[in-house]
């Protein structure tokens, strides 16, 4: 095939008098999806772990806490297990359940559903029990692990249970050797995950064997993973981002750790990466941003370790790394990848370097990865100019099932590919608007829907204004994205009351608190909104329609104001740092600290300070549900741990 002229195509970019022809426009875009690459694709990723068994079975495979397991010890409990699971039930393609703590247990139940043919289904247990009947309710359950002391968070269900702690005579008497039989194949699916869906109700995608192994194979390839290789676990179970760090280092030889608690703890996550020497982190620019923004350079020594840093899920502010890249001891490369669920994850990559250079503007999510094909098209799937913004769409390898019992939808996103020869080829539509940039990278550009990604997690705004309007006080909701400063992303929540609040006093001060309490009860803590904006009226555009903008650009929330306690030093010290993370002038010392828009990663910046500089720690699940997290309340705790008196300012 002829090739297109580096020059011309940069020329072309650059200069919007000229258009490439129609044959050159296909020309680029055969050439920049030329990703094709051999893996093993007859394997499912289990028996990747299996090869990698037979190569050093006494190595260490999984680290938690004081527990260490080697690669024979793991592959031998998996084998007995997923014998138990086969004689109970468990067939190919099956969705088993997996709700449990972070923990070696975890690993071992992810590999015995997976060598027993099932897909298995992560649940994270924080969840509220609302939010899990829902998901049991969108795919059916028939079988579900779990431990025992977790069995009495489950919603209702008609699952059998296999505690994985206590009944574990019943599936550790079988043999342990690998299964043979209907084995599952590349083409049998892996795992399925849940992700926010617009409707009010989660959507289940599927994501089969091929896709997750070539997706490892790429990662394998592109940056040498290695058995000297360690990849920490701080993700939540349930979040895809988890799935690819939980086999990467398990079919490379290498060590999984598993962080020591079900939260995100910058403190605990420093510690651990400096003591086991982590080599990978893969995880959200945010909860990053927690570990490095507040730090000198001795503190970042325990970074030094990392040498590939893999952010996903949300742009990247190269500025806000560029306390980490300009210390002495932090040499890690950054790679900015973009996925999504529903293309097992990841499907296009970059290599960060010059952060000068997009210290003001967006970081490309550049090129596709092995057998990834991309295309920018418009509404008829036609491929748009180069450097004009279009729907991108993905094929190759990485394409999932679609939605679990869900056909409308799957057919809407999941289309027969126009660009491919091959049968039964799909096309996934992501909805993500994007353009190629000169030098050949995709630049993101936003949404064509009112889907956002926060802190790495993919967010429907549609399910939070769902859950909003299902409280008695609630009439309508609109639920919008604000960015005090770059990568600072908080969700505002807009409301107008119920019927049955009409009047003078439509809202009251405790509104707040009963919506918080009524959304924890139904969505994640990471979905609940940081602010709310109290309205009589919604502003509303000549269409009828509720007009966003305006509401995003001349509202403020309601402020509460409850009078101060005596001022501190402490308390003080404490509000300076509240005011710090939420990246405004002032706080007052009663101030509650999620109703100003805080959110768990800036509650830990906050936590980190006051360990350095009171020598105090705060566990941050207890900082999270305590009745009020003001600067005040904060101060007592402080000064009661420290055992002295906390001395008044006059």
């Amino acid at each position: 095939m002829a090739q297109v002229d580096p020059q011309r195509w940069r020329s072309m970019m650059n200069d919007s008098s000229n258009t490439l022809s129609s044959h050159e426009h296909y020309q680029l875009l055969a050439k920049l999806n030329t990703t094709e690459a051999e893996y093993a694709s007859d394997k499912c990723v289990h028996e990747l772990f299996e090869l990698q068994v037979e190569r050093a079975p006494e190595a260490t495979a999984v680290v938690f806490g004081n527990e260490q397991w080697t690669y024979r010890q793991l592959n031998e409990q998996a084998n007995k297990l997923a014998r138990y699971l086969r004689q109970i039930g468990v067939s190919l393609d099956m969705p088993v359940g997996l709700f449990i703590n972070r923990s070696v247990l975890m690993v071992i139940g992810l590999l015995g559903i997976l060598k027993a043919g099932g897909a298995y289904v992560p649940y994270d247990p924080t969840y509220p029990k609302a939010r899990l009947a829902t998901m049991f309710q969108e795919v059916p359950i028939s079988i579900l692990l779990t431990q025992e002391s977790l069995i009495n968070h489950l919603p209702e269900h008609k699952a059998k249970i296999v505690c994985l702690d206590t009944d574990q005579e019943q599936f550790t008497r079988g043999t342990p050797e690998n299964l043979t039989g209907k084995n599952p194949t590349p083409e049998n699916l892996a795992y399925v995950v849940f992700t926010s869906g617009s409707t009010g109700k989660p959507k289940a995608t599927a994501v089969f064997n091929r896709g997750w192994n070539n997706l490892l194979n790429w990662f394998s390839q592109e940056f040498q993973i290695s058995p000297h290789d360690k990849v920490l676990i701080m993700s939540s179970f349930s979040f895809d981002i988890t799935q690819r760090s939980l086999m990467m280092p398990l079919v490379n030889g290498g060590e999984l750790h598993l962080l020591a608690s079900n939260y995100f703890d910058p403190t605990l996550v420093l510690d651990t990466i400096s003591t086991s020497q982590i080599t990978l982190l893969n995880c959200a620019p945010s909860p990053f941003y927690s570990l490095t923004e507040t730090q000198d350079h001795e503190t970042l020594k325990q970074l030094s370790s990392l040498r590939e840093i893999f952010l996903g899920g949300e742009a990247i502010s190269a500025s806000r790394l560029h306390n980490c890249v300009s210390c002495e001891y932090f040499t890690a490369e950054f790679v900015n990848v973009y996925g999504v669920s529903e293309c097992s994850d990841v499907s296009i990559f970059y290599l960060l370097h010059d952060f000068e250079r997009y210290a003001l503007s967006s970081v490309p999510i550049g090129k596709p990865i092995f057998n990834t094909k991309v295309y920018v098209v418009d509404d008829n799937l036609t491929p748009v100019p180069l450097g004009e913004v279009g729907e991108l769409c993905v094929a190759g390898d990485g394409v999932g099932k679609g939605y679990l019992n869900d056909q409308a939808l799957t057919q809407r996103k999941f289309i027969p590919n126009p660009f491919s020869s091959k049968p039964n080829a799909k096309l996934y539509k992501t909805g993500d608007l994007v353009r190629y940039r000169p030098d050949g990278n995709l630049e993101f550009i936003g949404r064509l829907d009112h889907q956002v990604k926060i802190r790495g997690l993919r967010i429907e705004l549609g399910e939070i204004e769902t859950s909003l309007r299902q409280h008695a006080e609630v009439q309508e909701a609109v639920v919008l994205v604000e960015e005090p400063s770059p990568g600072d992303q908080r969700l505002v929540a807009y409301l107008m009351p119920s019927e049955s609040r009409a009047g003078a006093d439509k809202w009251d001060n405790g509104i707040v608190d009963r919506l918080r309490q009524h959304l924890n009860s139904k969505i994640p803590q990471y979905m609940v909104p940081n602010k709310f904006v109290l309205l009589n009226d919604m502003p509303l555009n000549p269409n009828g329609k509720v007009d966003r903008t305006a509401l995003q650009s001349t509202l403020t929330p309601t402020e509460t104001k409850i009078p101060e306690k005596p001022r501190t030093p402490i308390a003080i010290a404490i509000a300076a740092f509240f005011a710090e993370a939420l990246r405004v002038e002032k706080v007052d010392l009663d101030e509650d600290f999620f109703e100003l828009g805080g959110h768990s990663l800036l509650a830990a910046q906050v936590l980190l300070q006051i360990k350095e500089a009171f020598g105090v720690h705060f566990d941050l699940a207890a900082f999270s549900s305590a009745e009020r997290t003001s600067a005040a309340s904060l101060a007592e705790r402080v000064a009661e741990a420290r055992g002295h008196q906390n001395s008044v300012v006059v």
